[in-house]
């Protein structure tokens, strides 16, 4: 089957978690790229509607349904505002996520089915509610960003990291089937990336923050350790083109653990139990 490579100019985009960080940098690179007419979502109206000017000033077009992905209302309403104000879906980018931080004695099962919710659930929801157009056109790109929790569980986040492997397991499955009929499923595992993220969050472990500090270790954060959301806009973006399936992970650390992971899942485990579980993962919109 021949492929359409590249994003066509006006493309129609479902982006969630779009207040800021990769969702918003993604939407406002979209705009960019190709006039993007973009619906956004995210929980936070004002940052969103911020996201929303930034799209409009970078010559595209945006709208904004506000409101927790997980409410199935709010998933109806981006897909069916996007069908009525552009008149199709091309591109449906998953990139909310949640978290609970913490050790497994302090969570509770309640807290295991919100996270579900939200990063695994209102994804699947979201592509059955699209799937039909794309099928029919025998088009249409998939963008689910999970992480490198997706691929090696860290204590503290053990909840996260089930709902990323499931996100991963689902998106890659999806890959080699609907590969098949023409449609692009990109699976996207970031690594840490510079965002807003941690400060709304309260997180004491602010990479971006601890980034700008001066010497050595902010150096090696920023350069190193970490990425800009616009840079993961752009890798992202860059995968969309290519055209086809694929899986990209993010950051040269992410990368190390995830292909240890594969390589030598003792040594990646052993590395795993370093981390102290009480630590604070990111645990918001990206």
């Amino acid at each position: 089957m021949s492929r359409k490579i590249g994003i066509k100019q006006g493309a129609a985009a479902i982006i969630t978690g779009a207040s800021s960080g990769i969702g918003r940098s993604l939407a406002v690179s979209l705009a960019k790229k190709c006039a993007a007419r973009l619906v956004l979502n995210g929980r936070r109206t004002s940052s969103l509607q911020e996201t929303a000017k930034l799209v409009i000033a970078a010559g595209g077009q945006a709208d904004v349904v506000s409101g927790d992905v997980a409410d199935v209302a709010v998933t109806t309403r981006l897909v069916e505002t996007c069908l009525t104000k552009y008149g199709a879906v091309d591109i449906l980018v998953n990139n909310a996520g949640f978290a609970r931080p913490g050790p497994v004695p302090s969570l509770t099962p309640d807290d295991w089915r919100r996270v579900f919710e939200v990063n695994f659930f209102a994804p699947l929801e979201l592509i059955y509610m699209v799937l039909p157009s794309f099928l029919e056109r025998k088009e249409g790109k998939i963008v689910n960003i999970s992480s490198v929790a997706g691929k090696v569980a860290f204590p503290g986040s053990v909840c996260y990291a089930a709902t990323k492997f499931a996100l991963t397991g689902m998106s890659e499955g999806m890959a080699s089937e609907l590969g098949l009929r023409g449609i692009d499923v990109i699976t996207v595992c970031p690594g840490l990336i510079r965002t807003e993220f941690f400060k709304n969050n309260n997180n004491p472990a602010d990479i971006t923050e601890m980034a700008e500090q001066p010497g050595v270790s902010g150096w090696l954060i920023k350069n190193i350790m970490s990425i800009s959301s616009e840079a993961a806009a752009q890798e992202i973006i860059r995968a969309c083109e290519q055209g086809g399936c694929r899986e990209i992970v993010l950051t040269g650390p992410g990368k190390f653990v995830e292909r240890l992971a594969g390589i030598c899942p003792p040594a990646a485990f052993a590395l795993s139990k370093l981390i102290p579980a009480d630590h604070r993962p990111q645990s918001a919109d990206k």
